[in-house]
């Protein structure tokens, strides 16, 4: 999504809708909190975490709205070292109870 030229601006913006859904999505799980699609998932996203909830939202907002792609890619970074940090190659992460 960085590099994402001008010429390429629709491309950059179904990145930043996939970046956002997915982000939203792994956040709300790992809180244990309901996700949402379409308007919902904004109002999910404030009930579960407003600071990052508003920060992943600001991020699509400044990508769509400016082409800046930097605050929402820092977002969802924030999101992946909550939940443990950026899964490798090779690497399984084990969710719940035998974890």
């Amino acid at each position: 999504m960085a590099d994402a030229s001008s010429a390429a601006r629709y491309e950059q913006l179904a990145l930043a809708d996939a970046v956002l859904r997915e982000a939203a999505h792994l956040l709300t799980a790992h809180l244990g909190a309901c996700n949402g699609i379409g308007r919902w998932l904004p109002r999910r996203l404030f009930g579960a975490d407003p600071v990052l909830g508003e920060a992943l939202l600001a991020g699509h907002r400044a990508v769509a709205e400016q082409a800046d792609s930097v605050r929402l890619l820092e977002a969802g970074a924030e999101v992946l070292v909550l939940c443990g940090g950026p899964l490798r190659e090779g690497y399984v992460q084990r969710w719940g109870p035998s974890a």
